[in-house]
């Protein structure tokens, strides 16, 4: 099978495949599900396949040597660290307008596509109804939800699903060389995503997660520890996103670990110590976890991350 190289997702490898094999390509796909499953990862091997010499993504034709390079002029990668705005989309307008340098083909890719103001969505939309011959739009999104209707009636769309514990161990054990008891972990802490795990990997990531354990768990307290580990937890949208899904893990583990008493389920196996020191009330871990839900849809709109995770860390233990 085509893509090897992807841990997991076998239905959408051949649901690509047979695009391949048949030559028949949408001009634009919607590739959707969590962050960090490897959507990206399976564009950017659709489009090696699609511009390889031997169509097999050979790895040593002159094409696959300048996608490994990043250099390929017939591959626009369009990915911001905060949004994708109109010039973004006057960019990929420029490109598209020309025949592609190279190859037969040019291929867009445009990661966190949820983060496309009105402006570059509109700008989109007009490009993908009638697109240009030659194109070949990948829309990449972690949030299916805030991409407008109108632009995803127009793709195919290709859902990611969470990996298993099993693929994510194998991954961190053979890929990382990561020994058994520590690739059991990150395998159950990632969120389904090998990603995830990488986050994890970090080890300041890793230890603010403790510090925020810690802090729920009422082992240490203070409003000045909570301020600085709430500032750390949210210097960037993807470590407050982590740190408030590790929250509602926690959480969770709460609840299975008084109500079901199977310590089987629990999530987060190594921070036992802390689930135990945590005063058990149902009410307040109710409350708890909608308010991280809360701060999770409000610090989509909001760019004061720090003061919204602060907040929550004050509402959380001042409400026990």
């Amino acid at each position: 099978m085509a893509f090897e190289n992807i841990i997991g997702h076998d239905r959408q490898k051949r649901f690509l495949k047979y695009f391949l094999e048949n030559k028949n390509i949408p001009h634009a796909f919607l590739f959707c599900g969590q962050e960090g499953i490897g959507k990206r990862k399976m564009a950017l091997e659709f489009v090696r396949h699609l511009f390889c010499e031997t169509r097999d993504a050979c790895g040593t034709c002159r094409p696959c040597l300048k996608l490994e390079r990043g250099s390929h002029p017939d591959l626009v990668v369009i990915q911001n660290e905060g949004s994708i705005g109109i010039d973004d989309s006057r960019l990929i307008s420029k490109e598209i307008s020309e025949h592609p340098f190279e190859a037969e083909k040019r291929a867009i890719i445009i990661d966190n596509a949820e983060t496309m103001t009105t402006e570059a969505a509109n700008a989109l939309l007009k490009t993908i109804e009638e697109p240009p011959p030659n194109n070949h739009f990948f829309i990449i999104t972690s949030s299916e939800r805030d991409i407008p209707m109108t632009i995803r009636s127009r793709c195919t769309r290709v859902p990611f699903s969470l990996l298993s514990t099993a693929q994510l161990e194998n991954y961190f054990h053979d890929a990382k060389d990561i020994g058994p008891e520590r690739a059991s972990l990150l395998s159950s802490i990632s969120f389904g995503s090998i990603g995830g795990g990488l986050f994890w990997l970090d080890d300041e990531n890793f230890s603010i997660r403790l510090k925020l354990a810690r802090i729920i768990s009422g082992q240490t307290t203070g409003f000045v520890t909570s301020s600085s580990v709430a500032e750390m937890a949210s210097r960037t949208d993807r470590t407050a996103a982590m740190h408030l899904a590790f929250l509602l893990s926690f959480f969770r583990d709460l609840f299975v670990r008084y109500e079901t008493g199977d310590a089987s389920r629990i999530v987060n196996t190594d921070l036992a110590g802390e689930l135990d020191a945590t005063r058990y009330d149902p009410g307040w871990v109710e409350r708890s976890i909608k308010r991280i839900q809360e701060s999770v849809r409000v610090m989509r709109y909001n760019v004061n991350r720090w003061l919204i995770f602060e907040n929550l860390l004050i509402q959380i233990t001042g409400n026990r």
